[in-house]
């Protein structure tokens, strides 16, 4: 019997430690999404100025030849009872996971200018996420959602993915939302595979599809 004692301190030790956790915050959003595309290269209808090459460019591509820009729709948003005082979107607390590991943002040496050898620095991630947007995003960056539920929203954005992802075969990813608590749910369509977005190339879809029964 005397075996019990370790297994009972075990025990209270493991109550101890969630009571110091707390309970889990209570989602404030369900939000709904589509993961419309994977492009390999952003276009620029209007080449843009960057600190780090001495001309215009008018399109990017990933350093790494396995890169891309995860293509998202944000479909609809059920803003629950807790949200008091309403859900804060922010496109860019949106991020893509993937086996344990986060992207978002854009870091610096990681885009190649029109091909050539000139690559992103620091100063430069802004005024690229900007022309970035120019060409994908639809929707507002932000906005205050209050309780309730809002169907057909349909804001577009793209997150930069800068590698290979590992046992990654083209199907839908996992969005996730910083700052908030919030579930995010795909629709189980797979994207389409790009070569080229924004400019001159081919358009994204710009609206989601019902759900795979």
């Amino acid at each position: 019997m005397g075996y019990l004692f370790p297994r009972i301190g075990m025990f209270a030790a493991l109550l101890a430690l969630a009571a110091c956790a707390g309970p889990r915050p209570k989602a404030l959003a369900v939000l709904h999404y589509q993961h419309v595309a994977n492009a390999h290269e952003i276009r620029f209808t209007n080449p843009i100025p960057l600190s780090a090459a001495l001309y215009r460019v008018g399109h990017l591509t990933p350093v790494d030849s396995q890169g891309f820009w995860a293509i998202f729709v944000l479909c609809n948003a059920d803003i629950t009872e807790y949200a008091g005082r309403g859900f804060r979107y922010n496109v860019n607390n949106f991020r893509v996971s993937h086996e344990g590991r986060e992207f978002g943002g854009l870091s610096p040496y990681s885009l190649r200018y029109q091909g050539q050898v000139d690559l992103n620095n620091a100063g430069d991630t802004m005024p690229i996420l900007d022309a970035v947007a120019a060409e994908i995003q639809e929707g507002p960056p932000t906005q205050l959602f209050q309780s309730g539920f809002y169907p057909d929203l349909n804001y577009r954005f793209a997150i930069f993915v800068p590698k290979a992802l590992d046992n990654y075969a083209g199907e839908e990813l996992t969005l996730t939302y910083t700052g908030q608590p919030a579930i995010l749910v795909g629709n189980g369509k797979p994207p389409s595979d790009l070569p080229a977005v924004g400019g001159s190339a081919g358009g994204v879809a710009a609206a989601c599809v019902p759900p795979l029964p």
